[in-house]
């Protein structure tokens, strides 16, 4: 028989690989449900822009997914660079001084606050869709998903792989979707025009920024990475480059492939009371699976509200300042802001 002492550091090993395995799986997934959950409007947006030119959506898109390919290998660097945390605010201030760093940190809480905002918002409207009796309770409603949200981040981990569930049913509904999609007649529907009201070039050029919500989000693991204080640095960066080019290969698939599947089966602009890409699942699925592609969207919602709690605080964290252990000062931010409570409500095996 084996002796202890040879068999508890074999599953002390395989326990903390199979913990890390499932916290980057939750970190992963969660923080990238901002990104991910743009799919379901920023396609529509870039249509609209185009005035329902179906043939330049395709070029308009690729050029979107390609800039945002770019501002995610820039955001590698950064996270390499500032492992705890701070992303470009925090190259903004050592760059360029600690007052400049103050713009990509106003326009990051902005941002954070208002992909809550929306993401409630949506999450009440798809409710009282299906619930109409619930409409005179909208904003109540909305309030109570915004608390719901947030207490469910204060469960760290746990919390964290209920939304990282919620991306993954999108994920795998939407390719269920584009794969019925594969063997779908086109169908016109909704609003399609050729006349984008421009030269094609001024065309994809003037949309290009309405596209560009699809870059929602991107940066939130190089902020978030700061709430995993059970890692070292070296753990984090990890964690945040896997997160990224994650986001990089998932959100491109599916966004080129809804856009590619729409310019195909002739899914315009749709009506007033639908979204693109809930006509482009009514016309390229089942029932039963558009239904639930509708589902997995209103939840989506929810959790691309909940990549904004950790992010926002994450930021904090890391700008806050602090004494580092050579009895340097570093920061940008009052102290205050970095004694927030860690994400994590567990630690990670040793």
């Amino acid at each position: 028989m084996p002796a202890p002492d040879r068999v508890a550091p074999g599953r002390g090993l395989a326990a903390a690989l199979r913990s890390r395995t499932a916290l980057l799986l939750a970190f992963a997934f969660a923080v990238m449900a901002d990104p991910v959950s743009s799919v379901a409007y920023a396609i529509e947006a870039a249509l609209r822009a185009l005035n329902g030119d179906l043939a330049l959506l395709v070029p308009t898109i690729v050029l979107v997914v390609a800039i945002i390919a770019l501002v995610i290998v820039n955001y590698r660097q950064l996270v390499i660079r500032y492992p705890q945390g701070g992303g470009a605010s925090a190259a903004v201030g050592e760059a360029f001084g600690d007052g400049w760093s103050f713009i990509p940190i106003g326009a990051l809480v902005v941002d954070f606050v208002l992909t809550i905002a929306i993401s409630v918002s949506a999450g009440a409207s798809a409710a009282i869709a299906y619930f109409p009796a619930l409409a005179p309770w909208r904003l109540l409603l909305a309030l109570a998903l915004v608390v719901l949200v947030g207490a469910a981040t204060w469960f760290g981990h746990p919390g964290r792989l209920v939304f990282a569930a919620m991306t993954v049913g999108f994920i795998i509904v939407s390719a269920l979707v584009l794969l019925y999609g594969l063997g779908a007649t086109p169908q016109p529907v909704g609003t399609i025009t050729d006349a984008p009201g421009h030269p094609p070039v001024i065309a994809v050029v003037l949309a290009f920024p309405v596209a560009m919500a699809l870059a929602t989000g991107v940066e939130a693991p190089s902020s978030a990475i700061a709430q995993l204080g059970q890692l070292d640095d070296a753990g984090r960066s990890r964690f945040g480059r896997v997160t990224l080019w994650l986001t990089l290969a998932i959100v491109g698939t599916i966004t080129l492939g809804l856009t590619l599947e729409a310019a195909h089966l002739q899914v315009g602009i749709p009506p007033g009371d639908s979204t693109q890409i809930a006509e482009l699942a009514r016309l390229a699925a089942p029932g039963p699976v558009f239904a639930a592609f509708q589902l997995v969207t209103a939840l989506l919602l929810l959790s691309a509200a909940s990549s904004s709690f950790p992010a926002g605080p994450g930021l904090l964290k890391a700008l806050a300042r602090h004494t580092t252990t050579k009895g340097e000062t570093g920061g940008i931010l009052p102290p205050a802001l970095g004694r927030n409570v860690e994400a994590e409500a567990e630690e990670m095996p040793e």
